[in-house]
């Protein structure tokens, strides 16, 4: 890890290191909200990185929704697993007030997001490395496949996108 690296320190590297999960810091030349941005600063696939949404149902009810950079999420199919009648996506305001982290920053596990639940489209699961959120828009972190299998083994795997 080079002396630049070594600077981020998120509650996600924190989140990592207390499990003893290896992954490799990406450093981004501008802050990224996006993931097309955060392909093109990291040079991978859109299909690499790892987007990580935030979901309300009327009751106020929270549930985070994980799918591959280049799908769309699938609200209908996203309301049948869930078993959610209603779900409209969090307003960023909200999510920064909520849950402490800035649009386009979060992850889809550590301290934010503990407790909530997750529906991930297997689609993520095709990549060897997957890129999430660092909890900074200024760095990524590139995780192993089967470690980003391991921290999620508590969420729902389903279709959750859009066919293109």
């Amino acid at each position: 890890m080079s002396r630049e690296e070594s600077r981020v320190k998120t509650y996600i590297t924190d989140y990592l290191d207390s499990r003893n999960v290896s992954y490799h810091i990406k450093l981004h030349k501008r802050p990224v909200f996006t993931s097309e941005d955060a392909a093109r600063e990291r040079g991978v696939r859109l299909s690499q990185i790892v987007k990580t949404m935030l979901l309300k149902d009327k009751e106020g009810c929270t549930l985070v929704a994980v799918l591959p950079g280049h799908k769309r999420l699938d609200l209908k199919k996203l309301r049948k697993i869930s078993g959610q009648k209603s779900l409209d996506f969090m307003d960023r305001k909200a999510i920064e007030k909520q849950f402490g982290v800035v649009v386009g920053a979060l992850a889809p596990f550590g301290p934010p997001v503990e407790g909530v639940p997750v529906f991930i489209d297997n689609l993520v699961f095709k990549e060897s490395a997957v890129d999430i959120s660092s909890g900074d828009p200024t760095a990524g972190i590139e995780l192993m496949r089967d470690d980003f299998r391991r921290l999620l083994k508590h969420a729902t795997v389903a279709e959750i996108t859009k066919a293109n």
